[in-house]
């Protein structure tokens, strides 16, 4: 109850300020006149700020999803997140989409960027893993975060191999060949980690990881 009375003061207070003010429209204190946009070179914030233009003018109160839908499927984008500073400011703070393979299909190679969308920027091919045998973006997508999240040095995988059955292997830089079940997962995928520090398979040329409760190595 008393949280209700002091709601109803406040509620009267704002008609009596914003009544006493003289000759003034304030709803135009709450329209869209400054934009900032951050994330992205210079240049390419100011090509977005330039396409966002058409909200200016609008209230700020209101402003959607949208408003702002031509972002939402950016490819270049990860995420983005939208921050209304009242009364009349809008702050759009962009995350790039990094590249994390390079699939190749035939004589074409296509960079994927960590929001599982193609990416059209140019880079050095030795930094990141050539996919090979697999135009399914969901399955690489799914297989390089198992990968990036595990114990791997994901900078020295070579290439991922998928294989119409749904496996794959990876090939090391330092040539290692790792073979992964069908059934794989993040502890399988752990475990073929871990052994990378057993001197055991110190010379392996590859370790092999397909039979249950098995491990074949070959020198």
């Amino acid at each position: 109850k008393k949280d209700k009375n002091l709601n109803i003061v406040l509620y009267i207070s704002l008609i009596l300020i914003l009544s006493s003010i003289n000759n003034y429209n304030y709803r135009n204190v709450f329209i869209i006149n400054d934009i900032k946009v951050n994330g992205f070179s210079d240049e390419k914030n100011k090509i977005i700020k330039d396409d966002v233009q058409t909200i200016f003018g609008e209230n700020i109160f209101f402003l959607g999803k949208i408003n702002l839908k031509k972002f939402i499927n950016r490819n270049d984008t990860k995420e983005f997140i939208v921050k209304k500073i009242y009364p009349n400011k809008i702050l759009i703070n962009f995350t790039p989409a990094k590249p994390i393979c390079i699939i190749e299909n035939k004589n074409n190679k296509i960079v994927l960027g960590d929001n599982g969308k193609i990416l059209d920027v140019e880079i050095n091919e030795n930094n990141f893993p050539i996919v090979i045998g697999s135009k399914n973006i969901s399955h690489i997508l799914e297989v390089v975060n198992l990968l990036k999240s595990s114990k791997f040095e994901y900078d020295s995988i070579k290439n991922i191999i998928f294989f119409k059955s749904g496996r794959f292997d990876i090939t090391l830089k330092n040539e290692l060949l790792i073979r992964f079940p069908i059934n794989y997962s993040k502890e399988i995928i752990g475990y073929g980690s871990d052994l990378l520090n057993n001197k055991k398979f110190a010379n392996s040329k590859t370790i092999d990881l397909r039979i249950n409760n098995r491990i074949i190595k070959y020198e």
